[in-house]
């Protein structure tokens, strides 16, 4: 802070006039000075005050290192940055928490939704939980979604449907469920920790549908639009000219063709438990 210039007044003379005269041009020369010294207050001419208004200081040019302020309401805070790593923000009573990259939201007993993102896998995910504290909904940016409770909606577009939950599935210890892709409607059994397709309706590129009934022998191996049998498995065709029934590993047993022929394949064929083969065979031999 600059030194006051203005010299200390003369000793009175004990002439009142000429006393008066010197006491006022002094007092005029250090008014002056002061008034000079406030109005050019910065950080760089002041090291310490007990008490400095607001009004009085020149914030453009103001550099304050270390600050004790006894009372800051948020009306009063302006920022561009609010660095959330080093300041937690919350409610009055704790409901709504701001902290790092989460937001979470609570009933003052268990977190009740929570948004968070994790800079180091880049994973960005909310959590809706139940009053028990359990989550309910869970969605992440990878794609992932958990529901434990009913979805409802008129149009579901999805490349797979499975009907069991995701660590069954990924064990291979879902039990019995359903699971719809591209290729058609699958019915699969878990056991054992193996997968077997017990069945499919599927509609094959070239418009072929099937119906296969794939409780086969275990024996063998066809695969029929994608998927496969075993030998045994029951299957169900219908293409542009016939429709045909028929084992997986053998040959067509029933045709139905569109022209109105039925065909039957066997090495016997029984009708009401006659051998209709046989019995043309005989009736051939007495021709």
């Amino acid at each position: 802070m600059p030194n006051l210039t203005t010299p200390i007044p003369p000793k009175l003379t004990g002439a009142a006039g000429d006393d008066i005269k010197a006491i006022k041009k002094w007092g005029t020369a250090l008014i002056d000075e002061l008034s000079y010294i406030f109005n050019n207050l910065d950080a760089g001419n002041v090291s310490e005050a007990a008490s400095v208004k607001a009004e009085n200081i020149d914030t453009s040019n103001a550099k304050i290192q270390n600050a004790q302020i006894g009372n800051l309401t948020a009306d009063k805070l302006r920022t561009g940055q609010l660095n959330t790593n080093l300041v937690t923000v919350e409610s009055d009573f704790g409901n709504l928490s701001m902290s790092g990259s989460s937001i979470i939201i609570s009933d003052n007993k268990e977190e009740r939704f929570k948004v968070e993102y994790d800079p180091d896998t880049g994973l960005f995910s909310f959590v809706i939980n139940n009053s028990e504290g359990n989550p309910t909904v869970y969605i992440n940016s990878f794609g992932n979604a958990v529901f434990s409770g009913r979805v409802d909606s008129s149009e579901i577009f999805s490349s797979t449907i499975v009907g069991t939950d995701s660590v069954s599935y990924l064990q291979k210890d879902g039990g019995v469920f359903a699971e719809m892709d591209t290729k058609g409607i699958k019915i699969l059994q878990d056991k054992n920790q193996k997968r077997l397709q017990k069945l499919g309706m599927s509609v094959g590129d070239d418009g072929t549908a099937y119906i296969v009934l794939g409780s086969g022998d275990g024996s063998g191996e066809v695969t029929i639009n994608g998927v496969k049998y075993s030998n045994g498995s029951f299957v169900i065709q219908k293409n542009s000219t016939y429709s045909s029934f028929g084992t997986v590993g053998g040959s067509t047993v029933l045709s139905f063709m569109d022209d109105g022929d039925l065909w039957i394949r066997g090495d016997r064929v029984l009708i009401n438990g006659r051998d209709v083969l046989k019995e043309i065979d005989e009736i051939k031999k007495q021709i």
